[in-house]
């Protein structure tokens, strides 16, 4: 084994005169192959062999069935073969200081991709071209540099040290193309918080390109591991290996890892460009700001455009953004007429000749609306009776079926409603409009959940913030175990003063009934957010409601992603989450209409209903389950005791304690906000509660889902 040299030995100074020499080296020329210098931490040729010339890691390690081919201009390349689950080859190099990486760094290689999956179930899913897994779970690397098979698009990132956040840069789908050779460039640049992929095709022709900033993160520090860096494989750590999905069935050649930022010629970064919120009609005009630098230490920004569409994307119109202090530009978009959707993005060009788009290529421009204020902005009653829906809001807004229309004469409201057949899984719709997110909303509507169960997490009604989310949203109403309902919103999370993460509001078990009308109410003002639910005949059956600092929580104010109604999308164990039964009369506000009345009968149904007899030891399941990030855990006690409430992970660690000292004899609840007990956020994943009192324990299970 050879003698690997830990840069945590060098003198800080010596490390920063080193990282200010590399930034006066003339620019690289990127592909390869590449000499070692004293910046490279790993360097394999695969020319016929594993060694590594780099003197800060050990030579690679082979595993299963690899080979090596010719490749012209590169000598030979690496071949995984992983057309089958059992062929299991792939390459490792073994840990050290060096590898884990927490400062600047550059991670390259070329990638020909033969055969992949496209869903969880293929063990080819997500190949790893380079990983360094986490040390709990393989999910919670230190860095990566992978392959999403489904959508066929690359991603690079790293998993922060509170194992909280994974800022992360994914390229366009479709930018891979089996068989066909292409060069991945990730660069972290610690000094200006930024993160760039690069896919060059084999003629070195940029592809595609993007960055994202992560200084806004609360942690901004890489998470280290104790796993080796992986080359073809992501590894096993923390689930079956039966369950691995991350096999790499093709070629890999000339792969570097380097503690520096190479001066690669990459485009103009942009960060920051400015989601525009919802504007009303008495706006004049929109400013819209953005944040773009040169990449390179000598580059210059010649020319920044904002571009923007009235007419969904037929023309663009062109205005040149006004250089600002420091790297900020700036331009205002003319007034639009009312209900107007203004989509824009921008483009920056460098004196190199180079230029860059943000949203980047592949992903949809920002968008928001002219609205006017008070206004009801989605109205459907369904009393069209067959064919398309119509919106009957001043918007008149779109809606995308994927199964149906389906009308049932089975109406609480007119002649109509809208059903959601049990034997279609699809049967769902959705609509694309910015006006539907506002800080201040009201949502007012019927179901009826069919069957002889009620199928618990199922969005009646969903906004999410990202197209592939269910997770983080701008409100949703849904069912929970035990034939409850809960009303939810996320904080926005850019906001410091901000004092909770999400507002959730639950109504209790057995409210709910499968084959009867419910009418629920969801609203928010500054003041107060509440839900409530009446049956059929207005009787108030439940609310809830927050007026604890919500005007310091007001939601995320933009939503690029389409709101849902009647599913929220498949679950983590690929259970439908779609309604069976029926919805009518959807009403959606973009202010408090429905008068945050908080008088009234409350539910009769006990807060302790799950509890056994007063005389029992007793745990009961966590709820909500799955969560994010808070739950509520109730349990009893028969006589006064010392009482232990822990959180434990997969592996039996301890996480938190939750109760630990002398309780009298009752029911008692508690909630766990997902931290350990230094502090820091926990990751998604299975964990464990155990109650002990005197001789008696007990032990539930339950899933954070993030």
């Amino acid at each position: 084994m050879k003698s690997v040299y830990t840069l945590r030995n060098v003198s800080s100074i010596a490390f920063i005169m080193l990282l200010m020499v590399s930034f006066t080296l003339a620019q690289e020329k990127i592909g390869g192959p590449y000499q070692k210098d004293a910046n490279t931490v790993l360097l394999l040729h695969f020319d016929g062999d594993l060694t590594n010339p780099a003197d800060l890691s050990d030579d690679g390690v082979g595993h299963g069935n690899i080979s090596f081919f010719p490749r012209p201009n590169f000598g030979q390349c690496l071949r995984f073969d992983n057309d089958a689950l059992s062929d299991s080859s792939y390459v490792t190099v073994p840990d050290n200081d060096n590898l884990d990486l927490t400062g600047s760094w550059t991670i390259e290689g070329w990638i020909n991709v033969f055969t992949f999956g496209q869903s969880s179930s293929d063990h080819r899913w997500v190949p790893r071209l380079v990983i360094k897994p986490g040390d709990e779970a393989f999910w919670q690397p230190n860095y990566w540099v992978e392959l999403w098979g489904d959508n066929r698009f690359f991603q690079v990132g790293f998993h922060d040290s509170t194992q909280s956040n994974w800022p992360a840069v994914t390229s366009a789908p479709n930018v891979m193309s089996p068989g066909q050779w292409v060069h991945l460039t990730f660069i972290r640049d610690d000094s200006r918080k930024i993160l760039i992929q690069m896919v060059h095709n084999e003629a070195l022709e940029m592809i595609w390109f993007g960055s994202m900033s992560y200084a806004n993160l609360p942690c901004t520090t890489p998470v280290t591991t104790h796993q080796d860096v992986h080359i073809g494989w992501a590894g096993a750590v923390g689930i079956p290996t039966s369950s691995v999905d991350s096999w790499l069935d093709g070629f890999v050649d000339e792969i570097r890892i380097s503690n520096i930022v190479r001066d690669f010629p990459v485009p103009p970064i942009i960060t920051g460009l400015k989601q525009i919120a919802n504007q009303e009609a008495s706006a004049t005009s929109y400013e819209v700001t953005g944040n773009v630098s040169a990449f390179s230490p000598t580059g210059n920004i010649t020319d920044v455009t904002l571009r923007y569409s009235t007419d969904k994307g037929t023309s663009w119109n062109n205005i040149t953004m006004v250089a600002g202090t420091g790297d900020e530009y700036t331009a205002s978009i003319p007034q639009q007429p009312t209900g107007s959707i203004i989509q824009y993005y921008m483009v920056a060009k460098d004196d190199k000749g180079l230029e860059s788009l943000f949203p980047t290529p592949g992903n949809s421009p920002l968008s928001f609306g002219v609205y006017s204020p008070n206004s009801i902005v989605f109205d459907l009653n369904f009393e069209e009776g067959n064919g398309p829906l119509i919106d009957h809001s001043p918007y008149n807004q779109n809606i995308t079926f994927f199964d149906g229309p389906f009308y049932s004469t089975d109406a609480v409201s007119g002649n109509y409603a809208y059903e959601f057949p049990a034997d279609k899984d699809s049967a769902f719709f959705w609509v694309d409009s910015p006006f539907l997110t506002s800080k201040e909303f009201a949502l007012d509507f019927w179901f009826k959940a069919e069957g002889d169960t009620i199928l618990p997490y199922i969005r009646m009604i969903i906004r999410p913030t990202q197209p592939a989310s269910h997770v983080e949203q701008n409100y949703y109403v849904r069912t929970e175990p035990n034939n409850a309902l809960s009303a939810r919103y996320m904080v926005d999370p850019n906001l410091t003063t901000r004092t909770k993460d999400n507002v959730n509001l639950i109504l209790p078990d057995g409210i709910l009934k499968t084959n009867k009308w419910f009418h629920v109410q969801f609203e928010r003002s500054d003041e107060l957010a509440i839900v409530k639910v009446f049956d059929q005949n207005g009787n108030l059956l439940g609310k809830a409601f927050d007026d604890e600092d919500i005007a310091l929580n007001p939601p995320k104010p933009d939503a690029n992603a389409p709101l849902r109604i009647g599913w929220a999308g498949n679950s983590w164990d690929g259970t439908i989450r779609k309604l069976n039964g029926k919805m009518d009369d959807i009403k959606v506000y973009n202010y408090a209409a429905l008068g945050l009345d908080t008088s009234g009968v409350v539910s009769d149904v006990a807060e302790d209903r799950f509890l056994g007899s007063a005389n029992t030891f007793d745990l009961v399941q966590n709820y909500p389950n799955p969560f994010n990030p808070e739950t509520i855990i109730k349990y009893q006690i028969p006589s006064s005791g010392n009482v232990n409430l822990v959180v434990y992970d997969l592996l039996g660690r301890k996480v938190k304690t939750l109760v630990d000292g002398f309780r009298n004899a009752g029911s008692y609840e508690v909630n766990w906000n997902s931290k350990n007990d230094s502090g820091f956020q926990v990751s998604s994943g299975i964990y464990f509660y155990s109650l002990q009192s005197g001789d008696m324990i007990k032990t539930l299970k339950m899933i954070l889902m993030r």
